[in-house]
């Protein structure tokens, strides 16, 4: 796990050498910090009534190379910040003294700070981006591996009944030549929590070399894998890359940014497809039994 030496808030409470405006910016940021999250340096700009450069200054005076660092770091120290308050180990939530009344309340906070810290780091913009890929792609594919398998599951059959088809192989070594068969024409969605399987980066290769638009659901942005997409949508960054009682935590995120997708596809053309899932409802009313 990357530990950032740097600590963002700290810089921008110091201000050091900061001019007048730079330190209104900077008290903005200290109030807002989850609004820029989701704001283009345009918006922030316009926000604040300072100008682009400005911010790109301030950026550059704690440390960093530009606006898109100053968000990537930003959100990377408020995720960490926010996992300090939890007293549940992701890795290992509940232990072996614990009640049957305890654990429930144990596997719920856990979801809940899963969802929460994902939430945080969601640059909106990418999401956008991710979406005009999957709806410009002529085919669309999903692959997972291990238990990431189960939220890529979850997607395709949600697509599906929006009459929207995603590939996913479904046999061992089917993933292989499923990629083979994309082109750069085509969008394929690649998930994974560490971002180091040897599987999917083989199976990212092979879209890489095919130019296929690649979307990656990963934890760290910075992975073998995150660096041969063509966009990376992060969650959030809870349980370790190896021992763990299961992967709670991981596959919630992924599960929750999966159903982010969907809901954004679904908007992206709202009364087409909420008709589609009525009348699709309405034709299995008459195979329920009433009470």
């Amino acid at each position: 796990m990357e530990v950032f030496k740097l600590n963002i808030m700290s810089a921008l409470e110091e201000k050091k050498n900061f001019n007048d405006s730079e330190q209104l910016l900077a008290d903005y940021i200290l109030v807002k910090k989850e609004k820029v999250l989701e704001q283009s340096i345009q918006q922030l700009s316009e926000e604040t009534f300072t100008s682009t450069s400005t911010i790109f200054r301030l950026c550059q005076k704690i440390g960093l190379k530009g606006f898109k660092d100053f968000k990537i770091r930003l959100a990377a120290e408020l995720q960490m910040n926010y996992n300090k308050i939890t007293n549940i180990n992701p890795d290992f939530p509940f232990n072996e003294g614990d009640t049957y009344g305890e654990i429930p309340k144990k596997v719920l906070e856990l979801f809940t700070d899963s969802l929460k810290n994902t939430y945080t780091i969601i640059d909106k913009q990418q999401v956008e981006k991710a979406v005009a890929m999957i709806l410009g792609a002529k085919k669309i594919g999903i692959f997972a591996y291990g238990d990431t398998f189960l939220p890529a599951l979850n997607f395709q059959n949600k697509m599906m009944k929006i009459n929207t088809n995603v590939q996913i192989g479904t046999l061992p070594g089917e993933n292989r030549h499923l990629a083979t068969n994309f082109t750069k024409e085509d969008c394929a969605i690649v998930l994974s929590y560490s971002g180091e399987s040897k599987d999917n980066y083989m199976i990212a290769n092979i879209l890489r070399q095919n130019q296929t638009k690649i979307i990656v659901i990963s934890a760290y942005p910075d992975s073998h894998i995150a660096k041969l997409a063509s966009l990376v949508l992060p969650v959030a960054k809870n349980e370790s890359k190896s021992v763990k009682l299961s992967t709670f935590s991981s596959q919630i995120a992924i599960d929750y940014m999966l159903n982010v997708l969907y809901a954004c596809i679904f908007m992206s053309n709202y009364e087409v497809n909420q008709n589609k899932r009525v009348a699709s409802e309405m034709l299995f009313l008459n195979t329920r039994f009433e009470k």
